[in-house]
C-alpha cells in the first residue's frame, strides 16, 4: 500500500478515469468517487445494474458535503478525482495530495462531450460552461508540486510521460510504462465511450 494519496484534477473529458486506471495499475485504490466544491459523487463499479441510472441522473450519485469535509475520505494509497477550478483555498486543501492535472484540446473536449451525452443519455451540457471550467483548471499546471499530463499522452502511450509520472509519484520500475498504459487502456471505466 502506498503512503501517499493522489488527486486527479482534470478538465472535463480529459481522461479522468483513464488516469485513475493508470494509478490503479500502480497499486492505488480508486472507489469511483468524484469530488466537487459542494458535493462528491459515488458511482457504482462498471457492470453494476445501478451504474447506467446514476450516469443518466448524476444527482442520484451525489452526497452533499463541501470539499473540506469530503476530502478526508481519501486515505493514503487512494485516489480522488474532480474538475476543480484553481482557487488558492482549494490548493491549500490539497496540499497533502500528489496532484495530477489532465488537459485536452478544446475541440476534442467538445467532441467527447457530444459522444458522452449520447452514451449517458444525459441532457446536453452547457458547452460554454464546460469550456469555462476547462479554462479555469489551466492555472493548476503552473503550480508547484503538480504533474501535468494530457489526454493524448495517455491515449497515444507517451512512455516518457508515463515514466515521469511514476518518478513524480516516487514509484521506480514497479511496472514498465508500456505494459502499464496498455493495461490501463484495456480496463473498463465508467466513462469509457467506444
Amino acid at each position: 500500500m502506498h503512503k501517499i494519496k493522489c488527486f486527479i484534477i482534470s478538465q472535463p473529458k480529459a481522461g479522468t478515469y483513464l488516469c485513475a486506471n493508470i494509478l490503479k495499475e500502480l497499486g492505488f485504490h480508486f472507489h469511483n468517487n468524484h469530488f466537487s466544491e459542494k458535493h462528491f459523487a459515488i458511482y457504482p463499479p462498471v457492470g453494476s445494474p445501478d451504474l447506467a441510472e446514476k450516469l443518466e441522473n448524476p444527482h442520484r450519485a451525489r452526497v452533499r458535503y463541501p470539499l473540506q469535509q469530503s476530502l478526508p475520505r481519501i486515505k493514503s494509497g487512494q485516489v480522488g478525482v474532480g474538475h476543480l477550478v484553481y482557487k488558492h483555498d482549494t490548493e491549500k486543501r490539497l496540499r497533502k495530495f500528489y496532484k495530477i492535472v489532465l488537459t485536452r484540446d478544446k475541440k476534442d473536449i467538445l467532441a467527447s462531450m457530444d459522444r458522452w451525452t449520447k452514451f449517458s443519455k444525459r441532457p446536453p451540457a452547457n458547452l460554454n460552461a464546460v469550456l469555462d471550467t476547462a479554462d479555469r483548471i489551466l492555472p493548476w499546471i503552473r503550480r508547484q508540486g503538480v504533474f501535468h499530463m494530457t489526454f493524448n499522452d495517455m491515449k497515444n502511450m507517451n512512455l516518457d510521460k508515463i515514466n515521469k509520472l511514476q518518478s513524480f509519484l516516487g514509484i521506480y520500475h514497479r511496472l514498465g510504462s508500456e505494459t502499464l498504459i496498455k493495461r490501463a487502456l484495456a480496463e473498463p471505466s465508467i466513462t469509457k465511450v467506444i
